[in-house]
């Protein structure tokens, strides 16, 4: 599954691919929201929870959602993650 079959998909078949398939890498709180980062085949999912609810789940490769800060960490894991499998 790419970034645009991902984005294709109905909110609750987005949630069972990050439950199911995707690698969880971070997490931070953005106001009253909790956000968390995960990986899946070349691309990020960022999902939005407020009250322990999903409230979106919005696919990209890369730009301002990642904290800058950990991105070369990311990507090293997201590297040693590929060469694993």
């Amino acid at each position: 599954m790419n970034i645009y079959d991902y984005a294709k998909l109905s909110k609750g078949e987005k949630e069972v691919v990050v439950n199911n398939d995707a690698l969880f890498l971070e997490d931070y709180i953005d106001r009253e929201h909790i956000i968390y980062v995960y990986y899946l085949n070349g691309f990020f999912i960022e999902v939005t929870k407020q009250n322990d609810k999903i409230i979106d789940c919005v696919p990209f490769i890369r730009g301002y959602k990642i904290n800058k800060k950990n991105l070369h960490a990311i990507e090293k894991r997201t590297i040693l993650v590929n060469v694993a499998a």
